[in-house]
């Protein structure tokens, strides 16, 4: 279930002639039942409330005055956030024969009194903001909203805007679909709010929202992926320039594309932009790639070596619930990684159900933890969506999670058992598979082709949005400067005997592409090209492409070590051999 709470209006929305009937009450204790936080919100002074809502124990929260009162049951606490009206507005008021309710700081006049309301505060010298609310006129300070109610309570829970239901009917009910991620109301809502909700529930009142309670938003039935509201945006269409989005929730997605294709590139635009969205976010990264985005607002990065440093990590979720945590698994050995990703991952699924958070789980080289043999689906959490997965083979990754992808997203692919996948996974997308083959080994990097499988409209090809963490490549002159001679690097047969030697980035490629296979297996073995250009040239980012080269050739998943060796000083310099 996506909601993890629901700020619900009073009149009008749960209640018919001041009393929330039978249907809705039983509704919002099933609410609770499932685990949902119930917040009621009213522009109601709050001693008139407690006079028609006798029920005031179901909810965990209450905004009363318009957000003026803050109100929990449990404690039994209630907070003003702001002054109550000064006297001098309420005697110019009983000069103009208006009738009034006055609460802890609201003020609650008739609408068709708005002339004589607005000459009463003028000449009181009194500042308060009018609101409408039907045939009501609610005078508050500045600043005041239902909305900034509910944006206390959810901090106060720890909860996320995007996780809360608004439900309303009124025109002051904007303000509260405002400050939800999601917004729904009674089919006998003002216009202005069934233009602006998600969903319009049919029926009146307090009837139509106990049906809708009990029914679709317990049940985790509401189509969520659908919603055009609800939409990341991760680049431009290449024919049309039109913006290129997936949904920002309730989806899986796979991120793929051969090394250097811009798949990391795209990977880190997309956590940005959900970043920037508010949305909560862990990366699970078992390369260090995306050590970057500390220098981000509201990002934490952790190296992890032991479950202490995990629990700590995932911990930052408690305090912000808009926080990115990076996970930097890189210095553990490969077993270890494996084990610390399904800790994570556990955790992460329990999290996930108390809180809501983080709504994004990101793991980089996905195919290493969740083929056949790996993590289990119920570990996993594949049906709780909002997982992306970036990996250059998802032909290895287990039939269960490939069935649970909703949107693929394809760079550059040139490897004939993955693009069979592919072909295979999309076959019933028809316009897809004839074409698929023969467009992802020509995309040059930095444009994807998109896929929803399920979804409504067609694949498209598009260019990756920019980023705002990215690398500066460094200038050709560093590939061609030499390096003191004691810091050459030395080509040696096993036995020890040197071959040949570098003193710059272009010596290195030109011996690369020249020496025997032999002696490139046995210091790709040893790692020494990566802490070669580490200790030398001090140059990290090389460094880590150049050490996950190396540990995927000893694993046998590059074929050709020299090739990959040039490509990346390629791509890192723009250097000729």
């Amino acid at each position: 279930m996506m909601f993890k709470a629901l700020a619900c209006d009073f009149d009008g929305t749960l209640a018919s002639g001041d009393r929330i009937g039978p249907a809705a009450l039983e509704a919002l204790a099933k609410a609770r039942q499932a685990g949902l936080k119930v917040i009621l919100v009213t522009g109601r002074t709050f001693f008139e409330l407690t006079r028609v809502c006798e029920r005031l124990e179901l909810f965990d929260a209450v905004v009363a005055e318009n957000g003026a009162v803050l109100y929990f049951p449990r404690e039994a606490m209630i907070r003003e956030q702001g002054p109550p009206p000064p006297s001098r507005l309420l005697s110019e008021l009983d000069q103009r024969g208006i009738y009034y309710q006055v609460g802890r700081v609201i003020v609650d006049t008739a609408r068709a009194d708005e002339p004589q309301v607005r000459e009463a505060l003028e000449m009181a010298g009194v500042s308060r903001d009018l609101v409408y609310n039907r045939a009501a006129l609610m005078l508050l300070p500045a600043g005041i909203t239902k909305g900034k109610g509910v944006e206390h309570v959810l901090r106060s829970f720890g909860l996320s805007f995007h996780d809360t239901l608004a439900l309303g009917d009124a025109e002051n009910d904007l303000a509260l679909f405002d400050a939800c991620g999601w917004a729904a109301c009674p089919g006998n809502a003002v216009p202005e709010l069934k233009a602006r909700a998600d969903w319009v529930f049919s029926g009146e009142n307090g009837e139509s929202v106990a049906a809708a309670i009990s029914g679709p938003i317990i049940s985790g039935l509401l189509p969520a992926r659908r919603s055009p509201r609800h939409r990341i945006a991760v680049g431009w269409v290449v024919e049309t320039s039109e913006p290129a989005t997936i949904p920002a929730r309730d989806v899986n997605v796979l991120i793929h594309g051969d090394p250097l294709s811009g798949k990391s590139w795209l990977v880190g635009a997309l956590i940005e932009r959900l970043l920037a969205a508010h949305y909560a976010v862990c990366v699970l990264d078992p390369e260090g790639d995306y050590g970057v985005l500390a220098g981000l607002p509201a990002v934490t990065w952790a190296e992890v070596c032991e479950r202490g440093a995990l629990d700590r990590a995932l911990a930052q979720f408690r305090r912000d619930a808009a926080a990115c945590v990076v996970v930097d698994l890189s210095a553990l050995p490969h077993p270890q990684k494996l084990e610390m990703i399904r800790a994570a991952l556990q955790s992460i699924r329990d999290w996930r159900r108390r809180s809501g958070l983080p709504h994004w789980v990101f793991l980089d080289e996905a195919h290493y933890s969740l083929h056949r043999e790996g993590v289990a689906d119920e570990v996993i959490g594949l049906e709780d969506k909002g997982l992306c997965l970036a990996t250059y083979r998802p032909s290895w990754l287990k039939d269960s999670v490939v069935k649970a992808l909703d949107v693929f997203i394809l760079a550059r692919a040139t490897a004939d058992d993955e693009l069979g996948f592919l072909r295979s996974r999309l076959s019933h997308v028809a316009p897809v598979a004839e074409g698929l083959l023969a467009t992802l080994p020509r995309l040059p990097a930095g444009e994807f082709l998109m896929v929803e499988p399920e979804g409504q409209g067609p694949a498209i090809t598009f260019v990756a949005a920019p980023r705002e963490t990215i690398h500066v490549r460094h200038l050709r002159k560093y590939a061609d400067s030499r390096v003191p001679f004691g810091e050459r690097f030395l080509f040696r047969r096993p036995d020890g005997h040197v071959l040949a030697d570098a003193q710059s980035l272009h010596d290195f490629r030109w011996v690369v592409a020249r020496v025997e296979g032999g002696i490139l297996a046995h210091h790709a073995g040893r790692g020494d090209f990566s802490r070669w250009v580490l200790d030398v040239f001090s140059d990290r980012e090389l460094a880590r492409q150049l050490r996950k080269t190396e540990a995927r050739w000893r694993r046998g998943e590059i074929p050709d070590l020299r090739r990959a060796v040039d490509r990346l000083i390629t791509f890192r310099y723009g250097t000729e051999a």
